[in-house]
């Protein structure tokens, strides 16, 4: 199997730059490319913090696609960006295994932070790697 598309889930966390940094590697010189994706969470926090709660994700999103592009750019690595909001494991799971994405292999985090954490405990990536079609890379 050749690895073309590569997602790697995005959350602003370290572990999800040891991610990106490590899917980085794998593509880099040559014409495979990442989809950074960052998922925004649907909690009860969402509903009761409306605006609030979605802008401080919109940040998250923003500084860590900023991560994304600056590192892929220096690496000459092709990259695409994409923003959703649901439960975050099976988004996840949802885009790896959606044919037409056209993902190949999936990178991820062990672990999320802050107030996304609680959503992306080790359990959204014990989840994607139980759930997903295409094989996936858990960094620590």
């Amino acid at each position: 199997m050749e690895i073309k598309k590569v997602l790697v889930t995005i959350d602003g966390s370290d572990h999800a730059e040891k991610a990106l940094d490590t899917a980085i590697n794998l593509v880099k010189e040559s014409k495979k490319s990442i989809l950074g994706l960052f998922v925004k969470p649907h909690t009860v926090d969402s509903l009761r913090y409306g605006n609030t709660f979605s802008e401080h994700h919109d940040d998250i999103a923003r500084k860590s696609f900023q991560s994304l592009r600056e590192k892929c750019e220096k690496n000459n690595v092709s990259f695409s960006t994409e923003i959703r909001t649901g439960d975050v494991k099976t988004t996840i799971e949802k885009i790896a295994n959606d044919d037409q994405m056209n993902i190949d292999m999936v990178v991820m985090g062990s672990r999320g932070r802050g107030s996304v954490k609680g959503a992306l405990l080790g359990s959204v990536s014990k989840y994607v790697l139980d759930k997903s079609k295409v094989p996936v890379l858990i960094v620590k």
